[in-house]
């Protein structure tokens, strides 16, 4: 079985505090795009989990694969993974690796409800959820809390250092509060279809704070704005940078101005609307 792990960026980002537990609150909002990495299963008495990548000894699809065989009682499977999405970026890279891995075990076994299997998600990340569902969505509390949005058909160009964030290190760092952006306004942009009116509202509160780990982000979000972008922004907790440009050869255009990036990708939102 193969399944695509599809990035997502944050197009915008408020941070609402720290709560009890120790995790922040946020209020995001996501949308998919079609940068991906490939997930293969197959059914196997034990998990296996490899990879053309290094993986942490117990990464996010290995801890999926787990919590999935013990909440269903389920035997395991042989999991690989070919990776295309650059980790410590904010594209969500593992969080996709594992969502993946719950859909692909739960098409071996079908032993869980839809409900349950986002229950599974929140518990291995916050970005996990999200990327179970796809599209576009309002997250809030730690990212478990999904409200669908319309997607936006959008061409982006998105940018990255050699530099890569660590989502801890960073959230530990911060000082509170952070100034916090528009998500109504952001969320009815959406929902009108305006995307003049979203690029005006992109925003991401941990920008700042992220420039002090990678200081590259700033600067490449002023020049991807100079490239013709009509916003520019870190996504999630970085250090990839993306541009909205007004159409697909606009983005490619743009991209031989980033040579000295480790990583540059022409890419578009999923899914697209039937006008496009």
């Amino acid at each position: 079985m193969e399944y695509e792990a599809h990035a997502k960026i944050n197009l915008f980002l408020n941070v609402l505090g720290r709560r009890p537990d120790g995790y922040h609150a946020l209020c995001t909002i996501m949308h998919a795009i079609d940068l991906c990495d490939t997930v293969f299963l197959e059914p196997a008495k034990e998990i296996s989990v490899s990879a053309n990548v290094a993986l942490p000894e117990r990464s996010a699809a290995r801890r999926a694969a787990e919590a999935y065989q013990a909440a269903a009682g389920t035997e395991g499977a042989r999991i690989h993974i070919h990776a295309r999405i650059p980790p410590e970026a904010g594209l969500g890279s593992s969080s996709a690796d594992a969502a993946a891995v719950l859909r692909g075990m739960q098409a071996l076994y079908g032993a869980l409800s839809d409900a349950a299997l986002l229950v599974l998600a929140a518990r291995i990340g916050a970005d996990v959820p999200f990327c179970l569902t796809g599209g576009c969505a309002l997250c809030e509390g730690i990212g478990e809390q999904i409200t669908p949005l319309p997607s936006m058909p959008l061409d982006l160009l998105i940018v990255k250092g050699t530099r890569g964030i660590s989502t801890k290190a960073l959230f530990e760092s911060l000082v509170l509060p952070l100034p916090e952006g528009d998500a109504g306004a952001a969320v009815a942009a959406l929902r009108a279809g305006d995307k003049r009116a979203l690029a005006q509202r992109v925003y991401n509160a941990l920008a700042a704070p992220a420039a002090r780990f990678a200081p590259e982000t700033m600067e490449f979000a002023a020049r991807l704005r100079a490239a013709g972008a009509q916003a520019a922004c870190m996504t999630g907790s970085g250090s990839a940078v993306f541009g909205i440009f007004a159409s697909h050869a606009e983005a490619e255009r743009a991209k031989g101005a980033f040579a000295d990036a480790a990583f540059v990708q022409v890419c578009r939102t999923l899914p697209f609307s039937a006008k496009t």
